[in-house]
């Protein structure tokens, strides 16, 4: 397969943030929603950084409200899996401390990101990662209240769920566990932000429902530090994609590490897309897609993606903020 690599760089002084709402080939129909979404998630973002809120909660806050949109495969919007149902991961990291926290395949939480967050305020260094019930056991001590499955399924993904168990039936007919490797199954509108606040500390999140019609207990790249996300005092980097081919280049750390090293921001992100896409497609798969962020502590950002489309936005100091899809 081609790479068709498309990219961005940009000046970013003082607090900033970049966003993103997943890279795929998004359908027309629904470029407005993934606008008017990352809109609303630039403004919680903007109004956080110009009060002086701490990067790590910006990125937080502005996932939150990216997960409760329900234009994204996040949180209310998520895909679902063989089993009809929504499973949730979603990850935050702190540049400064490397700390960082993750919840996987939760059921019963409407921002797994917030979870995240707290699970990386009280771990104290011992316990960084939850899945499951352990995950969903922790928030509800936490505060948080348990919602129930239901609540995070929107009619949107009925009907896409609907289409792909028909679909799945023609492909595994004899299979109720199947692999999920139908060639339309890949969509991601996994959601993520970078931000630098006042004090040029910069942290990432990474929210995602994982891919359509996916087995049950599938993990993908996003709550992986150092995969679907990860910072140090250096940079923060946000990935979207195929989960299973960002995840085994570590994708997040390693353009963080580049960065780290000197290279240019958009030169980072470009290459190591560029690296990914060579290395699975010399091994005989069709290539990998994606799409990251990043923002260094200088104030230099960049985007790149490898599909159709990518939904991002930024906005920095004293500018207004900008949307793409």
């Amino acid at each position: 397969m081609p790479l068709n690599l498309r990219s961005q760089s940009f000046a970013m002084p003082g607090p900033a943030l970049l966003v993103h709402g997943g890279a795929w080939d998004i359908p027309d129909n629904a470029c407005d929603d993934h606008r008017d979404g990352l809109d609303s998630a630039l403004r919680t973002g903007r109004e956080l950084l110009v009060n002086d809120v701490a990067a790590l909660d910006v990125v937080t806050e502005t996932v939150a409200t990216l997960e409760a949109h329900g234009a994204f495969d996040a949180g209310r919007g998520a895909m679902l899996n063989q089993d009809g149902e929504a499973e949730l991961d979603a990850g935050v990291m702190e540049g400064h401390t490397l700390a960082y926290g993750a919840v996987l395949a939760v059921q019963h939480i409407a921002h797994p990101v917030r979870v995240a967050r707290q699970l990386l305020a009280a771990g104290e260094g011992r316990v960084r990662m939850l899945a499951g019930e352990g995950a969903e056991r922790f928030a509800e001590a936490q505060g948080f209240e348990l919602i129930e499955k239901e609540d995070l399924i929107c009619d949107r993904e009925r009907d896409r769920f609907a289409a792909l168990q028909k679909q799945a039936e023609h492909f595994y007919p004899s299979q109720s566990f199947r692999p999920g490797a139908m060639p339309s199954l890949r969509g991601h509108d996994t959601v993520g932000c970078v931000a630098r606040d006042a004090d040029g500390q910069v942290a990432a999140a990474t929210s995602t429902g994982g891919t359509p019609f996916k087995p049950p207990g599938r993990v993908g790249d996003s709550p992986l530090p150092g995969a679907g996300f990860y910072a140090t005092e250096d940079a923060a980097v946000s990935a979207t994609g195929w989960g299973e081919a960002i995840a085994a280049v570590v994708l997040a750390s390693r353009t963080v590490e580049a960065i780290r090293q000197g290279k240019e921001v958009e030169a980072a992100v470009r290459a190591r897309l560029a690296d990914m896409h060579a290395q699975i497609q010399d091994r005989g798969d069709e290539g990998a897609t994606g799409g990251l962020i990043a923002l260094d502590a200088h104030g230099n950002g960049a985007m790149a993606f490898t599909t159709p489309r990518m939904a991002r936005g930024g906005w920095h100091a004293n500018a207004e903020p900008w949307v793409a899809v």
